[in-house]
């Protein structure tokens, strides 16, 4: 293998070779070379190849169609037999990638490994800019286009390290207290993960410390509407500690206590996202500040409207459970 063969699967899947794009042509072939991409360096069956291009519906010539593919991506790559990216085994294939800058994969991995270093040494203008590295290497989802349930299935977990890693850049850039810079960001990441409730927290905070108090409170509003109408439960209790402090005025100018781990719920539900909490879970001393009554009572009337509904649901399950079995 040439030293200067570049492969990219965060995203579209693309090869290069210096500054020449590699055509990979033919859908067969490139879910074949991503297939093995994203299992880097590990041998993999012919069985599992088959179910990444064809799913469950392979033809009677699978197995040959597959080795047909392979010697053409070998030609496309100009390796030769003795020294080929893709190496034969039996009834396996395995492609090789030694060098961490051949593969983004393992380019971001290594630079997320740094940038987590950076957090725990407390060197955080270095982790922000370590973090924002590696998320730029991603131009989309793992292996865009590629549609594939086996395919799909290798791409879930990386997937979610990407928002995971997105949610780690954010508490690095408040506590570097940029915050306005990231509201932007911040929206649309909430946006399209509305039940991520750690990155709802962020940008809670981020609104709070640039002087936005009123939109702080309302996002709160919106993503516990949000979590009764599409999931029927409340959001973790520390976002509405979370709530309660912006409330009263009482958060510190710089709060934001990222050391304990983000909550269990006894609810499994979409977007669990792993992370530190925000907050202490002991609700603030109100002191002498005490919330503004109209604010308490929408909140107290969103309670009572939340606990409506989930009866509401219940019932009605109990109604068509009786009617699908009368005789029960």
């Amino acid at each position: 293998m040439r030293d200067d063969y570049v492969f990219r699967i965060l995203g579209p899947l693309l090869v290069t070779n210096g500054d020449e794009q590699i055509e990979i042509n033919g859908i067969r072939r490139q879910k074949l070379l991503a297939a093995l991409l994203l299992q880097t360096n590990q041998v993999v069956s012919l069985n599992r190849l088959v179910d990444a291009m064809w799913d469950e519906k392979p033809p009677a010539s699978a197995h040959g169609q597959i080795r047909i593919c392979v010697s053409g991506l070998r030609r496309l790559l100009r390796g030769r037999e003795h020294d080929s990216v893709i190496e034969t085994h039996p009834s396996c294939y395995r492609i090789r990638v030694s060098d961490d800058d051949a593969l983004d994969l393992f380019k971001f991995e290594k630079l997320v490994a740094q940038g987590r270093a950076m957090v725990r040494d407390n060197r955080l203008e270095r982790a922000e800019g370590l973090l924002k590295s590696a998320l730029a290497l991603w131009r989309g989802p793992v292996a865009a286009g590629l549609d594939s349930r086996a395919l799909s299935s290798l791409v879930i977990k990386l997937n979610e390290d990407r928002l995971t890693v997105r949610e780690e850049y954010f508490d690095v850039a408040l506590r570097l207290d940029r915050h306005q810079q990231i509201i932007g960001d911040l929206t649309g990441f909430v946006a399209e993960n509305p039940f991520r409730e750690h990155a709802c927290a962020q940008l809670m905070l981020a609104l709070y410390h640039s002087g936005r108090q009123a939109d702080a409170l309302e996002t709160f509003r919106t993503v516990r509407m949000r979590f009764s109408e599409d999931l029927g439960i409340e959001p973790a209790r520390d976002l509405h500690v979370l709530h309660q402090s912006i409330l009263v005025g009482e958060l510190a100018p710089t709060q934001h206590d990222l050391s304990a781990p983000w909550p269990a719920r006894s609810h499994a539900h979409k977007g669990r996202a792993a992370g530190g909490a925000l907050l202490s879970r002991t609700p603030p001393s109100t002191g002498t500040v005490m919330p503004d009554p109209l604010e308490q009572l929408r909140l107290e009337n969103d309670l009572l409207r939340i606990e409506r509904d989930g009866l509401r649901k219940i019932l009605s399950l109990w109604l068509n459970s009786s009617e699908s079995n009368p005789g029960a």
